[in-house]
C-alpha cells in the first residue's frame, strides 16, 4: 500500500500570526522558518495520529484488490469523498470500477469503501504491482473543523523545533504532544 499526494493542502490548520503568537515572535526575520515549521508539524502529527486534517487529494495504490470487501482508508481519514477507483488488468488496460458497486463509509473512525450487497471486486487479471488505485478527497473541510487538540500538538511540535530545552522539559512536551494526539489516534496494526 502506498500513499500519493496528488494535491497538498492549500492552507495549514495554524496561521502564521498564530504560530507566532504561541512561539512568542515578534518581527518577520524567521516568518520564512516558522512557516517551514507549521508545515513539518502538520505532517508529523498527521503520521504519528495517522489521519489528515486539511482538504488534500490523495491516491491510495494497492497491488491488488483487498480479499474482504473493503478497502480502508487508514493512514489518511476523513475521507470526504472518493474520486475514482481504477485498476490496471495484466495488458496494462486500465478500467474504473463504477461507483455503485461501493458504497463510502464516512462514519466509521477509520473509514472506507465497501462492496455493495451482492458486489465483488473485479475478478480480472490486474497487472503484478499497483494495479488498483484509489483517487480521494481527505482532510477535515478548513482549519476551523481541526480538533483543537491537534492544533496544540502542532503548537508543542512546533516549540521543540524552535526552541531549546532541557532534556526533562523536552520529555515534558514530547509526552504532553503525545498525549494530546493520542485521543483520536489510529493505532498501526
Amino acid at each position: 500500500m502506498n500513499l500519493i499526494v496528488i494535491t497538498p493542502p492549500a492552507a495549514e490548520p495554524l496561521t502564521l500570526t498564530e504560530a507566532k503568537q504561541h512561539l512568542r515572535v515578534d518581527g518577520s526575520a524567521d516568518d520564512t522558518l516558522i512557516t517551514s515549521l507549521i508545515k513539518q508539524a502538520r505532517e508529523w502529527c498527521e503520521d504519528y495520529q495517522g489521519k489528515k486534517y486539511i482538504t488534500q487529494i490523495l491516491e491510495l495504490v494497492l497491488d491488488t484488490f483487498p480479499d474482504g470487501d473493503y478497502i480502508e482508508f487508514r493512514n489518511c481519514s476523513p475521507v470526504q469523498s472518493v474520486t475514482s477507483v481504477k485498476y490496471t488488468d495484466k495488458d496494462g488496460v486500465e478500467a474504473t470500477l463504477a461507483a455503485t458497486e461501493y458504497i463510502q463509509d464516512k462514519d466509521s473512525f477509520v473509514n472506507k469503501i465497501m462492496l455493495g450487497y451482492s458486489k465483488q471486486w473485479p475478478t480480472t487479471i490486474l497487472q503484478p504491482v499497483n494495479a488498483v488505485r484509489v483517487r480521494f478527497v481527505a482532510g477535515y473541510t478548513d482549519a476551523a473543523a481541526v480538533p483543537e487538540s491537534v492544533k496544540w500538538a502542532m503548537v508543542l511540535h512546533m516549540r521543540l523545533l524552535y526552541h531549546d530545552y532541557r532534556p526533562d522539559e523536552r520529555e515534558r512536551l514530547e509526552r504532553a504532544r503525545d498525549a494530546l494526539l493520542g485521543m483520536n489516534r489510529v493505532v498501526p496494526v
